[in-house]
């Protein structure tokens, strides 16, 4: 008789293991789900006035596939910018602007910019997030003297409810995955 409850009592603790199991949701189907970000453009308006200049990075069909294109950022010496990104999903008609989702979702993304030594590029001002965390959907490049480098921008997305990010977190933090990251070449002449 003991024997028999004890195959009830496991059997019933299976099912309710099983039910839970199949129950459970993909996390991409949380509202959260990974965005396709086909292009990721740069304006920079100089300090004081001047033509905007746009510099992009695209690959119409995602990873892999045909190669992305992208431009080399050329900017003048000396100079101050206030840049601008926008992210889009041009693999649907018409072009999805995923800048919209990233800047209400706030908490739960930051750009990180890392110009290589010697690029003479200084980045600051990034926007904030609602709780005064770095966004840098807008930021400030300023340039020293003539030289030759690159910048990676990278854009992460960190999970969570609420989301853990914090002010001293690094581009590779393990509370974020990234949703883009893009080095371009740069010129200050």
């Amino acid at each position: 008789m003991k024997k028999f409850n004890l195959i009830k009592i496991i059997s019933v603790i299976v099912i309710i293991c099983s039910l839970a199991a199949s129950c459970k949701k993909d996390p991409k189907e949380s509202g959260n789900e990974e965005e396709l970000i086909t292009t990721l453009k740069l304006n920079f308006i100089p300090a004081g006035g001047g033509a905007t200049l746009s510099y992009q990075f695209k690959d119409p069909d995602g990873e892999g596939g045909v190669l992305p294109t992208q431009d080399e950022i050329v900017l003048l010496p000396s100079t101050s910018y206030d840049v601008t990104i926008q992210l889009l999903n041009e693999s649907v008609i018409p072009a999805e602007d995923i800048t919209e989702e990233v800047q209400t979702e706030a908490r739960a993304h930051r750009f990180y910019f890392e110009p290589s030594a010697g690029s003479n590029i200084t980045v600051t001002n990034l926007n904030n997030d609602p709780n005064g965390i770095p966004l840098g959907v807008i930021s400030k490049w300023t340039t020293a003297t003539t030289a030759t480098g690159t910048i990676t921008i990278v854009l992460r997305h960190y999970a969570g409810d609420p989301p853990g990010k914090e002010i001293d977190d690094t581009v590779t933090s393990s509370k974020s995955t990234t949703d883009i990251e893009v080095t371009f070449d740069t010129s200050i002449e």
